[in-house]
């Protein structure tokens, strides 16, 4: 068994788009950047549970199920307003835009 567990280092996650965001950002880019930052949240919280699981001998498919039955729904919890809002902004957009045109 390992004595230390080799944690994995990650950067920031970094903001696509410049600025504050208002009302004047693409709903859709930003809820295109929530949904890439929600799976590379996802991937780091597998790497950080994968180093634990080897200093203590912890199969993978425990691994796999804690990533698949806990922490999908922690991030859907974590993000749920933020997603839903984008979600409506992203349909305020889309009928907007089909009303200019017709």
């Amino acid at each position: 068994m390992n004595t230390q567990p080799q944690w994995p280092r990650y950067a920031t996650l970094e903001s696509h788009v410049e600025g504050s965001v208002d009302a004047n950002d693409d709903a859709g880019e930003r809820l295109a950047e929530l949904r890439a930052d929600m799976r590379e949240a996802k991937a780091r919280m597998r790497e950080v549970l994968e180093a634990l699981a080897a200093k203590y001998d912890i199969p993978a498919k425990d691994v796999s199920y804690a990533i698949d039955g806990f922490a999908d729904d922690m991030l859907a919890e974590l993000v749920f307003g933020v997603e839903r809002d984008l979600e409506q902004a992203v349909d305020e957009q889309a009928s907007a835009s089909f009303e200019a045109r017709g």
